[in-house]
């Protein structure tokens, strides 16, 4: 009978030991929930294997390490893990694309004097940001002819376009208009609702264009600084064709390139 009580004595003692190294080495992450990597599998539905490559190739950052072969995590793994499996399964992003776009993410944000800079500029386009903002454009030029209305709301429902009702009518701005129309467009090309796209599709492109612009911003703020806003202010009016221009002849090129190389040919 002794015996029995002296071995759990001693893996108490063990666990004591363990619980206390553990607790000294996760001191780092108090507040944080800690997950073992079963847990990592069932809250981001991915397999322990993929975690584990996903690690290697540095997606991840660095667990807790509470042993050779253990580790601790916390909530940032399973969000970081849920971004990738989103970017995969959504956006069709090689694993080298999925990088970028998370190291894009934590970037330092501006300066105070970059901040200055961009309300100065602001202040100078103020008629030129406007005028393609303010709802002068009647839902009705695509409601419900081409566009309907449940596609309507779902647009306005994913953020893609704002509609405001003025005088009893329903308008959007300039640039909502060409989302509508390019929606439109879409639908009449073969790619919709009967092929499975929905109008929160889009926000595809919305997300993309909003990484691109914060990194557009970054370079223009690093190669300005220091500038006067009316010369920033130029170049943001001027260059705003050039780019978009630049943007259709590189998806092409990265279109073709992709058929290519699925295709197994080059």
């Amino acid at each position: 009978m002794k015996t029995p009580t002296t071995s759990r004595a001693r893996q108490t003692s063990g666990r004591a030991r363990t619980t206390g190294s553990t607790q000294h080495q996760t001191a780092g992450v108090a507040g944080n929930a800690l997950l073992r990597m079963r847990d990592l599998v069932r809250e981001s539905g991915l397999p322990r294997e993929t975690i584990h490559f996903y690690k290697q190739q540095g997606l991840l950052p660095a667990p807790v390490e509470t042993g050779r072969n253990t580790a601790l995590y916390t909530q940032a793994h399973v969000d970081r893990l849920r971004r990738i499996r989103e970017l995969q399964e959504r956006h069709f992003l090689p694993l080298k694309a999925i990088r970028a776009v998370l190291d894009d993410t934590v970037e330092e944000g501006f300066t105070a004097e970059q901040e200055d800079l961009v309300r100065r500029v602001r202040g100078t386009l103020t008629g030129w940001a406007n005028a393609q903002q303010r709802p002068t454009v009647e839902v009705s030029d695509f409601v419900p002819d081409r566009v309907s209305r449940r596609e309507l709301r779902e647009l306005a429902g994913a953020g893609l376009i704002s509609v405001e009702r003025d005088s009893g009518r329903d308008r959007v701005s300039e640039d909502d208009a060409v989302i509508l129309e390019c929606w439109a467009r879409f639908k009449e090309v073969g790619i919709g609702p009967a092929q499975g796209f929905t109008p929160a599709e889009l926000r595809l492109y919305r997300d993309s264009m909003e990484q691109l612009v914060a990194r557009e911003a970054r370079l223009a703020l690093r190669t300005y600084t220091g500038a006067r806003p009316e010369e920033l202010s130029r170049v943001v009016e001027q260059v705003g064709p050039v780019i978009a221009r630049l943007l259709g002849a590189m998806h092409r090129k990265q279109m073709r390139r992709f058929l290519a190389e699925a295709g197994g040919t080059r």
